[in-house]
């Protein structure tokens, strides 16, 4: 696929401003009219445009994203009554969300708890790193280089009692982590779409290297906003990230944001391809129910460090960054 377009650009530019909007106010009525302010279209038009490049309308995309973090915060949040959750997620009433849960789940909201709270074998509700594309932060001495490394397919492997052994020793520790500058090229296709999020980060570091962002220092990240136990497969978003200065401006498809500052759970990974499933089933199966703690209400992201080691088969290792608050 060639460069984009100064026209294609600059409709990637608004639509990733569109969608951080949607995300930051989720809670809050969202007309359509102040979607198409945002994007600088026209009602009409935007409502078009926004169909074909995210491939729903937009209003099917905010409902859809507000029940998936209802849902999600009626696993991890035992005690608010359901009323409150349906409120704090942006529904106008308590009867209106049952419905439409009962729609997108076949459950009401409050079996929906009761259920998954007592389903047995039950471990990460948020296990949101099936068959990515894993990538790490290096020193680099080109862009070329990373983009050999972070666009390698990972392949499925079986390794449970050799992987357990190694998360026994895992260390956990809980500290207030500042928010980072990051520039990020989104992936609206599935976690399972390892060419798409390569192709992301093959965009991000094109960009990311002529501007001087890749180096020896450089933080990689990659982001999983959705839960795909909850959300479509073919609809959960992935952002890959590099952090970036005060100086850096949203270009085309590149979008600029701010991590989460706040309280995170961080451990150290290593391992094969299955490392990453395994990684978040131990953080959300394991380690959180004994911890006090319970997920907070923002992504996890990982954080890449040295460069996958080339043999037949890569090894990874990354830290995993989990919000939490008090239980």
């Amino acid at each position: 696929m060639g460069p984009l377009s100064l026209t294609q650009r600059e409709y990637e530019k608004r639509l990733n401003r569109v969608l951080e909007f949607i995300e930051a106010h989720l809670q809050d009525e969202i007309r359509l009219e102040k979607l198409a302010e945002v994007a600088c279209f026209s009602p009409f038009h935007f409502h078009r445009i926004f169909t074909a490049l995210v491939g729903e309308p937009p209003a099917e995309f905010v409902r859809r994203l507000r029940l998936e973090r209802a849902a999600n915060l009626l696993l991890n949040n035992p005690l608010p009554p359901v009323t409150e959750i349906a409120l704090s997620c942006g529904f106008s009433s308590s009867a209106l969300f049952a419905r439409l849960f009962r729609e997108r789940f076949g459950q009401s909201p409050t079996e929906w708890r009761a259920r998954q709270a007592a389903a047995p074998g039950r471990e990460s509700k948020k296990s949101q790193t099936q068959s990515k594309i894993r990538k790490a932060k290096s020193k680099p001495k080109k862009a070329a280089d990373l983009l050999l490394v972070y666009n390698r397919r990972r392949t499925q492997t079986t390794r449970r009692s050799r992987m357990d052994d190694k998360l026994k020793t895992v260390k956990v520790e809980v500290k207030d982590v500042p928010a980072m500058r990051v520039a990020y090229v989104k992936h609206l296709k599935g976690y399972e779409d390892s060419a798409g999020i390569g192709n992301a980060f093959q965009k991000l570091f094109l960009w990311a290297g002529p501007r001087g962002f890749l180096g020896g220092d450089m933080k990689v990240l990659g982001m999983s906003l959705d839960n795909p136990d909850i959300t479509p497969r073919d609809k959960c978003r992935y952002y890959a990230c590099v952090e970036v200065s005060a100086e850096a401006r949203p270009e085309g498809e590149v979008g600029i944001m701010e991590t989460h500052a706040g309280r995170y759970a961080v451990a150290r990974f290593k391992g094969k391809s299955d490392v990453f499933k395994r990684a978040y089933d131990f953080m959300f199966g394991q380690w959180l129910p004994r911890s006090g703690f319970q997920p907070d209400d923002h992504p996890c992201f990982e954080m890449y460090r040295g460069e996958p080691e080339s043999r037949k088969e890569p090894t990874f290792e990354f830290d995993l960054y989990l919000p939490v608050k008090p239980l």
